[in-house]
């Protein structure tokens, strides 16, 4: 009877062990950081200042962030370019899975030249774009060329809220594939004779879209959608590139406060910011989604 207690104890306890190395790792470059992040919100980090590093000063950082002259601009650039990145990101990728899905001819083709872009890392593609932007870059050329406007228009000159449509853009073709390789591998496991079923019933166009394409992509719809609003709004090289280190969002004046400005306890605590806000990005697509069904779609696709 002792043994075998013992040996049903073993059994419940060695799962522990294989996954222990895996916890020791996810813990130390995880939750090491970030609960450094929050003691160093929480402390006099000036680097020019070496006497006082390390001097607790409570909330004194967050009352500064909030305070300054740029955090108001800088929360509702960020909240726009993540609204804007996760709706036209998510439309346009689900209008081209869409497309695919209908087996036309050079699909296959389409969906190999697809992940160029998303092969490219990010702070190349904001490169990219920029040259694009530029007075004499190939936009305005093409658009001069053909009469659409007699001279350049200098697209990077323009005020902060209108630039923002064109950081969508790089964000957009930068992760346009992954999105769109996602819904597609979920549009081509709906099952066919449902499909066949539907149209028998006379469910075509929009309605066949509803009732029978919508239920099987809602899961997927919420992945790709908090997948974009957490890269949105961590994003720092892309935007960094694209707008030549000007465009105020939360990640960049985090860097900037840390290795331009010298405050690491300002940068951490619009860190810590930045974080809460992902974290209620994450809590939000889990109302919509619960975590159960959230775990039966990544392994069945249900």
């Amino acid at each position: 009877m002792v043994v075998g207690e013992k040996g049903t104890k073993n059994r419940e306890t060695s799962p522990y062990f294989f996954i222990l190395p895996t916890l020791l790792i996810v813990g130390f470059f995880t939750l090491y950081p970030f609960f450094y992040a929050i003691y160093m919100s929480l402390t006099k980090y000036v680097i020019y200042e070496p006497n006082t590093i390390g001097t607790f000063v409570g909330l004194k950082n967050y009352e500064e962030i909030i305070s300054s002259t740029y955090f108001n601009e800088a929360v509702i650039n960020t909240l726009v370019f993540t609204m804007v990145s996760v709706i036209v990101i998510v439309g346009v990728a689900f209008a081209i899975a869409l497309i695919l899905n209908q087996g036309l001819k050079g699909s296959h083709v389409v969906r190999v030249i697809m992940l160029i872009p998303w092969a490219i890392p990010p702070a190349a593609a904001g490169l990219i774009w920029r040259f694009m932007f530029q007075s004499f870059g190939w936009i305005n050329k093409v658009f001069v060329d053909l009469g659409f406007w007699n001279e350049p228009f200098y697209f990077l000159s323009a005020p902060r809220s209108v630039q923002i449509i064109f950081a969508v853009t790089a964000q957009m073709w930068q992760q346009l594939p992954f999105c769109v390789l996602l819904l597609l591998a979920v549009l081509q496991i709906v099952p066919k004779d449902v499909i066949d079923s539907s149209e028998i019933d006379g469910a075509v166009g929009m309605s066949k879209l509803r009732y029978i394409m919508l239920p099987y992509l809602k899961s997927a719809l919420a992945v790709v959608a908090a997948y974009q609003a957490i890269l949105a709004l961590t994003t720092y090289d892309m935007v960094y590139t694209f707008a030549g280190g000007t465009y105020g969002l939360i990640s960049y004046y985090a860097f900037a406060e840390m290795f331009q400005w010298g405050n690491f306890g300002h940068g951490a605590a619009l860190a810590v910011i930045l974080a809460i806000m992902t974290l209620l990005v994450i809590l939000i697509i889990l109302r919509i989604v619960p975590p159960e069904k959230l775990y039966r779609y990544s392994f069945t696709g249900e």
